[in-house]
């Protein structure tokens, strides 16, 4: 098949992305939770400054829509969506650095002294011989999720100079604050794009697509305790971390997340907070069946009875919600998108790899509001990681993926 994506100018995209840092602020109460994330917004608008079909909106948000309008009245309109964050993890100041022609063997990253070693990454063996982007060892690489946005202008830009492609409406969205509770898909208006389907690049090494994810929400269990001065502290003093850590202790014991895989649930007490008069411990609540996800929910209402029960009425309380929902019910109901994830992988000659995400994603809120959205491959390996790494082919093909899929979809809706 033609190469349609240039691999010079992906990585020269990709590589400018990287120098925005866009670390998402946790806590935030602003969205975008930093400024760079509209900055980054901006400049890649400004990358369509020569192409006049191409109209742009950004709002104050940083919630940022492309356009290139409908070639053929009968093709579906598809949104490309990628998020502008990068994740708090490590810092987001990328030092990326080309490793031409990789031999095999250990990388070295100069500003840790750390090695990315085919030993622990076994995956790297797969690109031998092919360009590799990494980072210096001190920060993240920011692939995820900046080669997605890579790959979606390149993607548009090639549809919007070649007029003679039969598409329909073609988007490409960007997203804030998607690695600090998807916060920029739960405020888009999903109605007003006016797509059959959205893809998603927020995903693994080439090949991999997501068929389903959690259903994933949180719980914020909060106790009250009596201080007292410890030296008659008897019968008076009450500790509220004696509570919440007899909380963490009646957690399932096997259920947590480093004792869990494939299509395990778990909870997961990930942050407490507080002294003796008062303290918080927030427990993250997965599972890939609904039935399992409310039944831990319950299981948690049925603790937190339980803890009242010894500790006081007033002394517990607990605040439960939903964050986002498993994609697969909605997927089953179209299953024309994931054959089209399939057949444009096959067509150039990738050998789809199904993935079970212990994970969330954008599609995950947008989905449930009505647009069934596929989750694709970037190319990149070890997210959320300074062992971060992105082959240059990879990303090439996750650009060329999505003009296959638009191919593929008004191939068959004009047949």
């Amino acid at each position: 098949m033609k190469q349609r994506i240039s691999t010079e100018q992906i990585t020269e995209r990709f590589l400018g992305y990287t120098l925005f840092n866009t670390t998402s602020v946790p806590g935030s109460p602003h969205l975008p939770s930093c400024e760079n994330q509209y900055r980054l917004a901006q400049h890649v608008v400004s990358q369509f400054s020569d192409i006049r079909s191409v109209s742009a909106d950004i709002r104050d948000n940083a919630i940022t829509t492309l356009t290139l309008p409908a070639t053929h009245p009968g093709c579906p309109a598809i949104v490309f969506f990628a998020h502008l964050d990068t994740a708090p993890d490590h810092p987001g100041d990328t030092r990326a650095r080309s490793v031409r022609h990789y031999d095999g063997g250990d990388i070295l990253l100069p500003g840790s002294g750390d090695r990315l070693s085919p030993a622990e990454h076994p995956e790297l063996l797969a690109y031998t011989g092919q360009d590799i982007i990494t980072t210096d060892g001190t920060s993240l690489l920011g692939a995820d999720d900046k080669a997605a946005i890579a790959a979606g202008v390149e993607a548009l830009r090639y549809l919007a100079m070649h007029p003679d492609i039969k598409h329909g409406a073609i988007r490409l969205v960007l997203l804030p604050d998607e690695e600090t509770g998807i916060r920029g898909a739960k405020v888009l208006d999903v109605a007003g794009l006016n797509a059959d389907y959205g893809i998603c690049l927020d995903c693994c090494g080439v090949g991999e697509y997501v068929t389903e994810n959690w259903y994933a929400g949180s719980a914020r269990l909060t106790f009250t305790g009596v201080t007292a001065h410890p030296m008659n502290a008897r019968g008076k003093l009450v500790n509220a971390l004696y509570m919440a850590t007899e909380a963490v202790a009646a957690l399932p014991a096997g259920e947590r997340p480093e004792q869990t895989q494939g299509r395990e649930g778990y909870y997961w007490p990930h942050k407490l907070t507080g002294e003796t008069g008062g303290a918080t411990l927030d427990i993250a609540i997965r599972d890939f069946e609904q039935e399992g996800y409310r039944a831990r929910k319950a299981w948690l209402l049925a603790l937190t009875r339980e803890l009242k029960q010894r500790w006081g009425e007033s002394r517990v309380s607990a605040e439960l919600s939903d964050t986002y929902d498993n994609v697969r019910p909605a997927l089953d109901k179209n299953p024309a998108i994931l054959d089209s994830v399939e057949q444009a992988m096959r067509n150039l000659g990738i050998v789809p790899k199904p993935l079970v995400m212990r994970g969330g994603y954008d599609g995950s809120v947008i989905t449930p509001k009505g647009l069934p959205t596929v989750n694709i491959f970037t190319g990149a390996h070890n997210f959320h990681s300074t062992a971060e790494f992105l082959p240059v082919e990879s990303l090439r093909l996750a650009g060329e993926m999505l003009l296959e899929m638009v191919a593929l979809s008004c191939r068959e809706a004009i047949a």
